[in-house]
């Protein structure tokens, strides 16, 4: 679920920076993003912005994989893939099937 080298290299720069809240600030953020994406996604596709839903998907994939979330970004990649061909229905319901997966990981996160 986590890939640990990408959590102990933000470990690494808080030890270097002596600041031991940049990994938590980044987890606040993301839950952020994750609670807001349903409704921003379906406002993007609305509005006829197909690039800018594949976008906040691409982007949420990108943070996650960044902060450890393997899995988490591997649900966004797939979200992304549907955004792409314009199958927002099908990128609706892998985000809706994958609450269990975002709440897993957050938590995961938390405890890393």
């Amino acid at each position: 679920m986590l890939d640990r080298q990408a959590i102990d290299e933000i470990r690494r720069i808080e030890r270097a920076t002596g600041r031991t809240d940049v990994f938590s600030g980044f987890i606040l953020k993301l839950e952020a993003s994750l609670a807001g994406f349903a409704a921003d996604f379906a406002a993007r596709v609305a509005r006829g912005d197909a690039a800018g839903a594949t976008r906040a998907a691409h982007t949420l994939k990108g943070t996650c994989r960044q902060l450890g979330a393997a899995a988490l970004g591997d649900l966004f990649a797939d979200i992304e893939a549907d955004a792409k061909a314009a199958d927002y229905e099908g990128a609706k319901r892998k985000f809706e099937a994958g609450a269990g997966l975002i709440e897993q990981s957050i938590e995961a996160l938390k405890r890393a």
